[in-house]
């Protein structure tokens, strides 16, 4: 998570691979906007704009298997709270 959170700090973009619902696996490139907390208080959920989909997206982070920094600048759509 750490590479998400710097990145998002740089207003760079990271390749995420996240487990989904099926058992499958998807590796897709996002702006790092938020983690939110779940219900136990304790973060929970990543969202990102995800730039495949052209659309907000959050994933569960325990779902999350990988990020990786691309060096690819973006220009904020919202505030970024990492």
């Amino acid at each position: 998570m750490d590479v998400v959170v710097n990145e998002a700090r740089l207003n760079r973009t990271v390749l995420l691979t996240a487990r989904e619902s099926d058992g499958s696996t998807e590796t897709r490139e996002v702006e790092p906007y938020s983690i939110r907390p779940g219900a136990a208080g304790k973060p929970d959920r990543l969202f990102a704009y995800c730039l495949q989909r052209a659309s907000i997206r959050s994933w569960h982070l325990v779902n999350l298997i990988s990020a990786e920094a691309t060096g690819n600048p973006f220009e904020p759509r919202w505030a970024v709270e990492l």
